[in-house]
């Protein structure tokens, strides 16, 4: 598979070409194409934002109570 930008060979597949630096390969997958999947479908995901801190407070708290 050779680089799309300056056609070098890339015998070894290399994410990025040796000798251009640039992507060797058009991109695969997408964010439309996960959006058209099942786990896009979801929509009982929910994503939030938390600090360490209150992650490792979370996690004690789950554990604590589990008994380990």
């Amino acid at each position: 598979m050779d680089c799309i930008h300056c056609k070098s060979p890339n015998p070894e597949r290399w994410f990025y070409c040796r000798k251009c630096g640039k992507k060797t390969s058009d991109t695969k997958f997408t964010t439309n194409l996960f959006m058209m999947s099942q786990l896009g479908k979801r929509t009982d995901i929910e994503l939030t934002s938390t600090t360490v801190e209150e992650d490792i407070k979370a996690m004690n708290r789950r554990n604590y109570a589990k008994g380990w």
